[in-house]
């Protein structure tokens, strides 16, 4: 028994070391704030808007041509998962001055 309980301890601090170097593992999955949610969903709206501008200029041939009201639909669709993906991916560079902005709006450091 003593001998279980003399290894609790150094299982623990076994534990916790490799907790503490799992967080601090750059490449760790981070849970994002509600700040970094809204800058990342700002820019996955502007990005939709400007690949649904290019799909406009698209003819009606390819798979998703045709013509017919359901083209329409499942072209918006893939849009806007290619603004999502573009967005979750690192985007343009917009996400990051939207969050800056929120944040100093927050903290009453924003410039008028």
């Amino acid at each position: 028994m003593a001998d279980a309980t003399s290894s609790t301890p150094s299982a623990a601090a076994a534990a916790l070391s490799t907790a503490k170097a799992f967080s601090a593992h750059p490449g760790a999955a981070k849970t994002p704030s509600k700040v970094d949610a809204a800058a990342e969903d700002f820019e996955a709206v502007f990005l939709t808007q400007m690949v649904q501008t290019m799909f406009e200029g698209l003819g009606e041939d390819g798979p998703l041509g045709g013509g017919s009201t359901g083209s329409d639909a499942y072209r918006s669709m893939l849009a806007d998962q290619y603004g999502r993906s573009i967005a979750a991916s690192g985007g343009v560079g917009l996400a990051a001055h939207v969050r800056s902005e929120l944040l100093a709006l927050q903290t009453g450091t924003a410039t008028p």
